[in-house]
């Protein structure tokens, strides 16, 4: 790792140094081994030299070894043992040639001293200091020179016959003989200086010869993967698939691949040369050109044109030019071509497909309107007379077949308005109003529609609204209750007992809109998941069966989905089969503005106020619980009649009775009227306001109520907004009349009462609103009937002799001013039909042009029922009154 991270990060003064030290390291070792050979030859030296000078020492005739020769073998043998195991085993290492430094020094300091100091063999000090200078590292001079001084001094002293050849000797002498070592060291440290200094010029030289040969390696490698990369990419080029060509400044082909000269039809070598211009076709060389001049300034330029080959035959090429050199200095361009002549051709071939559709598409819609129109104008005017016949005298038997000719006529209409509402989205054509509306009372007014049909059933449909959602919001409350009718249709149409639950919830709420979630749930037949994912599906139901039994189109839930995406929401299904199902759906609306949707502050508060409920059916338990909670009301919920007793007496022996009690009228064992019986019986409990529940159709005795204690009668589902007003009313200590008893949502059928206010044509294109618009008309005691554009209104007129029409004047075929101008013109001045307009818009000026365009009177969408009254009465009136002084004056004339 050490070595690996020298190497990453060396210099050439690093390679310099590492050089330089490889080099004296080579010297050192090489030195170390001179010095083991030399040391061991002075060792066998000094012994030859002490065994031939004086070998043997005499004690008068008896002779023994000289001590200097076992001095030299055995002094000179430690002396050279270390330094030269250290040049053998060490070699190059520090330690090694200071060791052996002294011992060459001790070597000599041995030598002069075997020899009895002559002055021969001081010179052997000086030639093992030149010997040493070898290393050239001036620092084995010093131990070197030290270890000479000292022995010079320290024999000098106590023996210097040793090392001068003399008895006595002058004690400074030594410094003489260090003076010249140090003579001698001066010249040798210089000397080794001057070889270090040359030895690193020589290593810096060696460093920047190899930094420069790999340099040049690199070049070389570089060049040689270059001069590859462009073998492979001319290689590649010339055998690709896309025409290429490079095009000099001049506009002439400087080189050409395979497939650009085969897509032209020529070799590459007939291209060379050529001017690149000559290959487009003349009518397409101008935008060629402009494309050229583009990519001069631009670098880039991709255009299609038609290319000529050559053999005279046309193509369509698809081309992106690709400058060469700097703007201003182009040195010519690149040209990548592709031959999209069968994608162009694929591309008309969609192009006229798409054409087609469209045009099938706008036929068949227009097919669907016309033949709906067709259809539904006769419809009307079946539906029309229907109406006359049935407010005729009928025996029992002609009124059913008359019913049953309407109900058929209306069913069929049903059909024709699903299958022109899905024309209408394939094509595109739906259209959406915006409207400010409540939220809350398009729900109940739609589940107030349905109510009718639950209770021919006999199932609960209830209703709830989160309180907390805010419910004055902008959009289309038609289309809204279009989804609505649709899946509380279906669930009446699946369920044959138990309840339907229509719950509105808040999903997600920002200061400009909200995102509300209608569920509708019921305990029908429930659906099997594998039937749920082509659920909505057009023409498709659960089970094909089910067409058979039940009946339908299967385009409500195709349509629904439609509408509620227009609405930025989605449609959801959860069920089970046997189990019921859950629809649900969410939409975003958007808020009213606050000044658009302040109500009027009441007077009459209801907090505090305690009321008992009492319905055997859990969800209209917690649904009545939770309207009255949000008024501020203590309320307590109980299922029976014995509960509801219990409870009562409770509160009363508490000295906190309820104020009032909510009785459902259908509960086993006792019902409501007889639970209010005997209430009041109780004197305890008389004094608790009663208000009974019951479904819709279900005829009670006024006598009956007023004799049982009831205050007031409601029937379900109960919209929240009438069910504040009957408590309030009550608390305010109303007294229970005729009316009062009667339930407040009751709807009549004038077909069937012998008191018809008047005849109401309304011409109104959304099916939805027809049904809205024909409910409300009727509870006011109105016959009515409704057609769905300008055209089906004016053939109604001609049959049915209707005292008012409420023309809605956006309509397709025919629109409302349209239609009302064809009637005045048939009209003339002998008779004079009020027609009262009803728009989607509020604004200043359209009064004005509703009147202008011979229309009397103007409703805005959606209707508020207290105007739609008093258009009604005011218009029928008067025309009722008109027609009295026609038919004296008549009579007058006559006499």
């Amino acid at each position: 790792m050490i070595i690996g991270r020298r190497q990453h990060a060396r210099t050439p003064i690093d390679r310099t140094e590492e050089i330089l030290r490889e080099h004296q390291l080579a010297i050192y070792k090489r030195t170390d081994r001179l010095f083991a050979a030399l040391m061991t030859v002075q060792w066998l030296a000094g012994i030859a030299a002490a065994v031939w000078i004086s070998p043997a020492t005499w004690a008068g005739g008896v002779s023994r070894t000289h001590l200097h020769v076992w001095m030299a073998v055995l002094l000179g043998g430690a002396i050279t043992a270390y330094p030269v195991a250290l040049a053998i085993l060490r070699p190059g290492w520090v330690v090694t040639r200071h060791a052996v430094a002294v011992g060459q020094m001790l070597t000599s300091a041995l030598l002069i001293h075997l020899t009895g100091g002559r002055l021969e063999t001081h010179f052997h000090v000086f030639g093992s200091l030149a010997f040493l200078a070898l290393y050239r590292d001036w620092a084995v001079l010093v131990p070197a020179t030290v270890v000479v001084a000292a022995d010079h001094f320290l024999r000098g002293v106590y023996w210097p016959e040793s090392v001068y050849g003399i008895l006595v000797a002058n004690h400074w002498r030594w410094l003489e003989h260090a003076g010249w070592l140090l003579f001698e060291d001066i010249v040798l440290v210089s000397g080794c200086r001057w070889s270090v200094v040359e030895m690193r010029g020589h290593a810096a030289r060696t460093a920047a010869l190899e930094v420069s040969e790999a340099l040049l390696k690199q070049d070389i490698a570089a060049r040689r993967l270059a001069e590859e990369a462009l073998r492979e990419k001319s290689t590649a080029l010339e055998h690709a698939a896309e025409g290429i060509a490079r095009i000099e400044a001049n506009g002439r082909y400087a080189s050409v691949n395979k497939s650009y000269a085969a897509m032209l039809g020529y070799a590459p070598s007939e291209l060379a040369g050529g001017d690149w211009q000559d290959t487009v076709l003349a009518d397409d060389r101008p935008a060629a050109r402009a494309a050229y001049t583009r990519m001069l300034e631009q670098g880039r330029a991709d255009l299609e044109v038609r290319g000529i080959r050559k053999d005279g035959t046309v193509f369509n090429k698809e081309v992106v030019m690709i400058a060469v050199g700097e703007p201003g200095q182009r040195l010519g361009h690149y040209c990548f071509v592709k031959d999209i002549t069968e994608r162009k051709r694929i591309e008309q071939e969609l192009q006229q497909a798409r054409d087609s559709a469209l045009q099938t598409a706008e036929l068949k819609a227009e097919f669907l309107a016309n033949m709906s129109h067709e259809i539904r104008t006769p419809m009307n005017g079946v539906i029309g007379m229907t109406g006359l016949l049935l407010e005729t005298s009928l025996s029992v038997q002609q009124r059913e077949f008359a019913e049953t000719i309407r109900s058929s006529a209306d069913g069929l209409l049903t059909v024709i308005n699903d299958i022109l509402d899905f024309s209408k989205i394939e094509a595109g054509k739906l259209t959406f109003e915006i409207l400010d509306f409540d939220l809350r009372r398009a729900v109940e007014d739609t589940v107030d529609l349905l109510a009718p049909r639950a209770h021919a059933k006999g199932v609960e449909l209830l209703t709830w609204v989160d309180p907390d959602a805010w419910t004055a919001v902008r959009g289309d409350p038609g289309r809204l209750r279009q989804v609505l009718i649709n899946l509380i249709g279906n669930a009446l149409k699946f369920t044959d007992a138990g309840e339907i639950v229509v719950r509105v919830t808040l999903d997600h709420e920002t200061d400009h809109d909200i995102t509300v979630r209608v569920a509708v749930r019921d305990t029908g037949i429930g659906i099997a998941p594998a039937a749920q994912r082509s659920l909505f599906e057009p023409f498709t139901q659960a089970d094909g069966s089910m067409t058979r039994r039940y009946g339908g189109t299967g385009l409500g839930l195709a349509i629904s989905r439609r509408l509620v995406s227009l609405m930025n929401g989605e449609i959801t299904v959860e069920s089970a089969p046997g189990e019921g199902s859950t629809f649900s759906f969410t939409a975003q609306l958007p808020k009213q503005p606050a000044s658009h949707c302040d109500r009027p502050e009441t007077e009459l508060t209801l907090e505090q106020l305690r009321v008992l409920i009492v319905d055997d059916n859990l969800t209209n338990r917690t649904i009545l619980h939770h309207q009255v909670a949000t008024w501020g009301m203590r309320d307590e919920t109980v299922s029976d009649a014995t509960a509801a007793l219990a409870a009562l007496r409770r509160a009363a022996e508490s000295g906190d009775p309820f104020a009032v009690a909510l009785l459902d009228m259908h509960m086993p064992e006792m019902d409501g009227v007889a639970l209010a019986s005997a209430i009041m019986a109780d004197p305890a409990l008389a004094s608790t306001r009663l208000i009974l529940m019951t479904s819709i159709g279900w005829p009670i005795d006024a006598d009956v109520l007023r004799a049982a204690g009831i205050a007031r009668c409601l029937n379900k589902p109960a919209k929240q907004s009438q069910l504040f007003d009957c408590l309030a009313t009550v608390m305010g200590g109303a007294p229970a009349t005729a009316s009062a008893l009667a339930p407040l949502s009751h709807v009549a059928d004038p077909a069937e009462s012998s008191q018809i206010r008047g005849r109401v044509l309304v011409a109104e294109d959304n099916v939805v609103n027809q049904r809205v618009a024909l409910h409300q008309i009727r509870r006011l005691g109105y016959a009515a009937d409704a057609v769905g554009d300008g055209l089906e209104a004016i053939a109604a007129l001609s049959q049915v002799p209707y005292d008012i029409v409420l023309m809605d004047c956006q309509m397709p075929n025919l629109d409302g001013y349209g239609a009302t101008a064809i009637i005045r013109e048939r009209e003339g001045a002998a008779r004079r039909t009020p027609i009262v307009a009803l728009t989607a818009h509020a604004l200043q000026g359209d009064r004005e042009k509703c009147l202008a365009a011979g229309m009397d009177d103007y409703l805005t969408k959606p209707m508020n029922r207290r105007e739609l009254r008093a258009v009604l009465e005011r218009w029928i009136a008067a025309r009722t009154a008109q027609s009295g002084a026609d038919d004296v004056r008549k009579n007058e004339d006559a006499a």
